[in-house]
């Protein structure tokens, strides 16, 4: 199976160009280490965009209102529970059209950390991974559209939804943690290993 096409772009002018140029970096790393944990690919297109906490929850109902099939005027001043609190988020991914899975990157709330970028992409990239599940799509598509007003569910209907998105921001909290966890600790014990190689390197060099 060949890799998910995964594209990186800027979205408004005041967003950071290198900022960006460091997402796209890391984007390929947060994609095989999330990869690696659950033994598969995206099964769809991901669009990564790096925008700002002023547009990301226009930008997050426009994307998943659209691929609900409603037309952009439905959409319009209005927010989903998603980014109902964008000074928050670091990154949210929204279903999109296109069968796509378009991830918002808040670049207000980066600031060119390495680790920072990277924990964000790899959550990113496990929320990727859940829209990617059998019925994720069809899930958030009720959701949408409960939400936007078009077709208001039952409130036990509504909580279950609900509670599907609640379990999967644990889980993405969770594997977060497991995947930037492994990766310190390896590079730890890359970086002692080099200590002890140099250390010994010297002391030959010392016995010469």
């Amino acid at each position: 199976m060949k890799p998910a096409k995964i594209t990186v772009s800027r979205d408004g002018l005041l967003t950071s160009r290198s900022l960006t140029a460091d997402i796209t970096d890391t984007v390929p790393t947060a994609q095989r280490l999330v990869k690696e944990h659950f033994g598969r690919r995206p099964l769809t297109a991901v669009e990564v965009v790096v925008t700002s906490t002023n547009r990301i929850a226009m930008l997050a109902t426009m994307a998943q209102g659209v691929a609900a099939g409603l037309k952009q005027r439905a959409c319009a001043g209005k927010t989903l529970t998603l980014t109902s609190r964008p000074n928050d988020l670091y990154s949210v991914a929204v279903i999109a059209p296109d069968n796509t899975v378009r991830v918002l990157v808040n670049a207000a709330r980066l600031r060119r950390r390495e680790t920072e970028i990277g924990a964000t992409l790899v959550w990113a990239f496990v929320e990727v991974d859940q829209l990617c599940r059998k019925g994720a799509w069809d899930h958030r598509i009720a959701l949408t559209r409960h939400e936007l007003g078009v077709n208001v569910l039952p409130k036990p209907k509504a909580r279950a939804l609900y509670r599907i998105e609640a379990g999967w921001e644990a889980e993405a909290e969770k594997v977060t943690g497991q995947i930037v966890g492994k990766v310190i600790r390896q590079n730890r014990q890359a970086e002692a290993a080099a200590e002890r190689e140099a250390a010994g390197t010297t002391a030959s060099q010392g016995a010469a």
